[in-house]
């Protein structure tokens, strides 16, 4: 005999309905729309609603219209506070409206909208939900159903994991929630529980599989349905929803990552995959390193073996020259380039640094030669030493050295045509062209295209005669 779920649905019209000012309403730190951390300040968690759920929309329209008498938003009242459950936008734009500086990124735009507002709102009605656990219906009800803005496939599927953390059972939402396809969503999170686990090529995949806000889900999905490909990557799902893996876990791993990755990274999307033909296809091109080995696992595997990994994000690199690079020539001028180059942001000004770097590489080119004692002079029928001539220069002496390394790298600088950053075409060009103009990628990798020659050029290496004498 089932066991009977003690799961009520709430009577709504019973909540009572109060106005509350707008200084004593606070946003929730858990809405599944954030994606910040739960100990975030109220700031911050109104700066990610403006910069990821387009809060900016909701300020616009109650500043012209002002606040829908059927929107209501409906909070709790915890450790003597009233939280907002649902309706965090549209507080979140009053507070905007009423102190436009707490959205640095917007708030000229809110300043000017202001001004053509209509009075400003104070205080507004709320319903007031007995207690957080009782609500959640009533936000499945709207959000995860048709009715108002649904939230992203992906989120609906975490508001069902928060329900189980809170303790509720699998048959419990199956109860409370007979309209919605709970297997899915279980399914759903599984897959990306695992999926969040592998280590990828790269970071950026990793942060991409991490975004609960723009993973594709969707597409994910469409492959993992069919059981044609779920035997290709040696699992299936159990009543609940849970994975189970019957092949080695480095196995499944190995077709699991490929799949993801191509999924994020857009080489396959869900009109590529629409029909068992085009997903057949698919896995018919997957290298043998990339296909599992079917072979059974003494152990089932399922979610829990999996443990969440979160990606390893790298600072962001903002200057170009490293503060590690010795530098013994003797020129003021060009180790004032130098500082220059490992303190300025070329993110923020690129042209600038893109422009230095070119002036850079030829000072320290001539002040390289003139320390070695080949000062070098024009060439015939000129007056001064060009760039060119101080990189042909370099590379007569990289040759003469058996530099291959340094010789190719300079090379390539000399007679790229393609308008490569590093080129003296493109180093040129934005110095002389109105019309060309560099970007912060260009920037950076001129810098990394040339930095070994830096190295050297920066550091020299002293002949034999000066180190005897020394």
């Amino acid at each position: 005999m089932k066991k009977k779920s003690t799961s009520t649905k709430p009577n709504y019209d019973k909540w009572p309905r109060q106005k509350i000012g707008i200084a004593d309403l606070f946003l929730d730190p858990e809405n599944i729309r954030l994606d910040v951390e739960v100990q975030s300040s109220q700031e911050a968690l109104i700066n990610d609603l403006f910069a990821n759920e387009n809060a900016m929309q909701v300020l616009e329209s109650i500043a012209t219209n002002g606040f829908f008498p059927d929107e209501v938003p409906v909070v709790v009242k915890e450790d003597g506070k009233f939280i907002v459950i649902d309706g965090n936008r549209r507080i979140a734009a009053i507070k905007a409206l009423t102190r436009p500086e707490i959205i640095p990124s917007k708030e000229t735009s809110i300043k000017t909208i202001v001004k053509t507002a209509i009075t400003p709102i104070k205080e507004v009605e709320v319903v007031v939900a007995p207690d957080r656990n009782s609500v959640m219906h009533f936000l499945a009800s709207k959000h995860t159903q048709n009715t108002k803005r649904a939230w992203r496939p992906l989120r609906q599927a975490y508001f069902y994991k928060a329900e189980l953390e809170r303790g509720k059972t699998v048959q419990d939402l199956r109860n409370d929630y007979p309209t919605v396809d709970i297997g899915k969503f279980l399914r759903m999170i599984n897959v990306h529980k695992i999926a969040k686990s592998v280590k990828y090529d790269t970071e950026q995949i990793a942060k991409k599989v991490h975004n609960e806000r723009t993973f594709p889900v969707s597409t994910l999905e469409r492959l993992y349905a069919d059981k044609h490909v779920r035997d290709f990557l040696g699992f299936d799902f159990d009543g609940d929803g849970d994975v189970q893996i019957k092949i080695g876990k480095n196995e499944f791993e190995k077709g699991f990552k490929r799949v993801v990755q191509d999924v994020v990274e857009k080489v396959v999307d869900s009109r590529a995959l629409n029909n068992e033909k085009n997903r057949k296809e698919y896995l018919a091109n997957f290298s043998a390193s990339d296909t599992p080995n079917k072979t059974k696992s003494n152990k089932v595997l399922t979610s829990k073996d999996f443990t969440e990994t979160l990606p390893v994000l790298t600072k962001k690199r903002t200057k170009l020259a490293p503060k590690d690079i010795l530098f013994t020539l003797q020129s003021t001028g060009v180790r004032r380039m130098l500082i220059e180059l490992q303190g300025i942001d070329y993110h923020k000004f690129p042209n600038a640094a893109h422009d230095l770097l070119r002036s850079f590489l030829e000072c320290a080119l001539k002040a390289y030669f003139d320390q070695n004692g080949n000062k070098l002079k024009p060439a015939n029928g000129k007056t001064y030493v060009f760039l060119d001539d101080a990189l042909k220069a370099f590379k007569d002496e990289m040759d003469s050295n058996k530099n291959t390394e340094l010789s190719q790298v300079t090379q390539k600088i000399i007679s790229d045509t393609t308008m490569k950053s590093y080129s003296a075409q493109f180093l040129n060009a934005t110095n002389h062209n109105p019309s060309v103009f560099a970007v912060d990628k260009d920037v950076e990798n001129a810098w990394d295209a040339m930095e070994k020659l830096f190295r050297h050029v920066l550091n020299p290496v002293k002949k034999q005669d000066d180190q005897n004498k020394s």
